[in-house]
């Protein structure tokens, strides 16, 4: 017996799990919730991406509990992606994406990796 859990070196948000790209600022800690079991890094540096494989953000995850099918935490922003930076790192994701599912892909929006 067992039960499926997902190792995750990104953090993966849409509205609806917590992300409010809007309102994100340096140093504020910010909650988030998944459906399944995931296990983070914590107190490393990872990529807060959108749901359009796009990174808005480097964080770190504060905490994170699984429970009841979920996975719920906290991340802290330490840097927010802009300009040719944004650019260069959604390409590098976006490609790992289609490197991964093994053919291109046009439309990023609600793309799952697992």
């Amino acid at each position: 017996m067992g039960f499926k859990t997902e190792f995750n070196w990104a953090l993966k948000l849409k509205p609806e799990n917590g992300l409010d790209e809007k309102v994100l600022k340096v140093g504020e800690i910010y909650e988030f919730s998944k459906d399944e079991y995931r296990v983070y890094p914590v107190n490393i540096p990872i990529d807060l991406i959108n749901q359009n494989w796009e990174p808005v953000a480097k964080i770190i995850i504060v905490e994170f509990k699984n429970s009841d099918g979920r996975t719920s935490g906290k991340y802290r922003v330490l840097k927010i992606y802009e300009g040719e930076e944004k650019r260069i790192l959604t390409n590098y994701w976006r490609e790992t994406v289609q490197i991964i599912k093994g053919k291109k892909i046009s439309d990023f929006s609600n793309v799952k990796v697992s």
